[in-house]
């Protein structure tokens, strides 16, 4: 499965399906709402050659109109995916906000598996 199935998959119920690859389209509001993005994706490679196995780096963006709240939403989102993403390796987090649409975000980085 691809990372982006994954995600949706995963998470689009934490965020009422508001799960979107790179940007939230224009026209679409609500919160909270997560971005994700594959940052990049190593290849997985035998002697025979590529498995189709990818690992990919990911940042998953949350956004929020609430600060606590935000931080609560990710600390759902990091639980839910660590209890059923096989592997899931967390890296960090980032605690920011959106001067455009005064939201706040929290922005975290990790790995998960993919097939193409």
């Amino acid at each position: 499965m691809k990372a982006s199935e994954v995600i949706y998959s995963t998470l689009g119920a934490l965020f009422d399906n508001k799960v979107y690859p790179l940007v939230r389209p224009k026209g679409e509001t609500g919160t909270p709402y997560l971005v994700y993005t594959v940052l990049n994706a190593n290849a997985t490679n035998v002697i025979a050659g590529y498995t189709g196995r990818e690992l990919a780096y990911m940042q998953l963006d949350v956004y929020h109109n609430d600060y606590d709240d935000c931080e609560d939403t990710t600390n759902q989102m990091i639980n839910i995916l660590k209890d059923n993403v096989k592997p899931f390796y967390y890296d960090s987090r980032k605690y920011l906000h959106d001067e455009k649409s005064g939201l706040y975000r929290q922005s975290i980085e990790c790995h998960i598996w993919q097939t193409n």
